[in-house]
This record gives structure tokens, sequence and C-alpha cells, in this order.
């Protein structure tokens, strides 16, 4: 089996388990004519095991770090980690309010080299926030990687803020 049919069958496991049938609304306004369900795909141990393994693939050489926004990059992170062994931080949409009020928990990211991952790039706003909030807590974030790009620009934001976007499947039928 060749590279691009492995990742097509590949794929096409993933949309069996994860995507929902819609229109879907977006923060902007925008709908989808289908969803990315990140929880159903947590939710499968057989699916999110093989994810891990071929979100690892992805991983640049030299990574130190994981780091994933809450909530659905969460399981994605935790399950790269023990893939792979590399330390995981997590991220809150805001500082906690109490106890240690963080917004990054987990392993300490000072200078190491983060991979940021997350389920979705869309516009890539999202994943930009995310990687300034690293880079502010000294994490050295140069690449995000992700399970479904909706190729709706995230790969050209990230790049104008010296990042690369990897992505196990693109799906540019879902930009809408």
């Amino acid at each position: 089996m060749t590279p691009s049919t492995s990742t097509a069958l590949f794929a096409e496991k993933i949309a069996a388990v994860a995507y929902r049938p819609g229109p879907y609304r977006l923060p902007d306004g925008g709908t989808l004519d289908t969803y990315f369900d990140p929880y159903r795909l947590a939710g499968d141990p057989e699916l999110l095991t093989e994810t891990a393994a071929a979100l690892a693939d992805l991983l640049p050489d030299g990574t130190e770090a994981l780091a994933g926004p809450a909530l659905a990059g969460i399981p994605l992170v935790t399950a790269v980690s023990l893939h792979t062994g590399l330390p995981a931080a997590f991220l809150r949409p805001a500082p906690k309010t109490h106890g240690t009020w963080q917004q990054i928990e987990g392993s300490d990211l000072e200078g190491r080299r983060t991979v940021l991952l997350d389920d979705t790039a869309r516009s890539g706003a999202s994943l930009l926030r995310s990687a300034r909030l690293l880079r502010i807590g000294g994490a050295r974030v140069g690449t995000a990687v992700c399970v479904l790009d909706r190729d709706a620009g995230a790969t050209t934001l990230l790049a104008g803020h010296h990042m690369v976007l990897r992505a196990l499947v693109c799906d540019p039928g879902g930009a809408r």
C-alpha cells in the first residue's frame, strides 16, 4: 500500500467515526457542511492510538515538548505524549482564577522546541493565539500539527508568523 493510499484509508476511518453532517455554525458566522467531532475520535481508544502514532510521525526532528489547547487538544496531546515520551503542557482559554493562576499547565516549556497540537485548523487564528501564549511563556514554537486542515487560510496565516502547519487530513470541501 502506498503512503497516499494509506493516508486516504486512515482519513476514511477518521471520517467514519468523527464526522457529523451539518450544517454547523462557526464563531465567525460562517457554516460548515460537515463537522469534525474530535471528542468522538478521542473517545475511541483504537482510533486515538492510531491517530497519536500518525501525529507523532508529523513532528519535526528535534521536538522537545508538546502543547495543546483545551478542550479538544488535550486528549490528542496526552495520547501523543504517551506515544513519544515527550513532555506535555495544556493551555487554558484564560488564566485559572485560583490556585496557581496559570494559563499554561503541565510541563515547563521554557526554551523547549514545542509543537502545538490541535484537532482542526481553519483560519489559523486559534492556533496563532495558542502559539503566542506559548511563546510568551518561553516556548520555542515553529510548528503546529492537527488532525484536520479545513484549508481556509491557516497555512498562510501561520507562515506569516514563522510557523509551519502539518495535518493528517486536508478537507477543502469543509472550509465554507
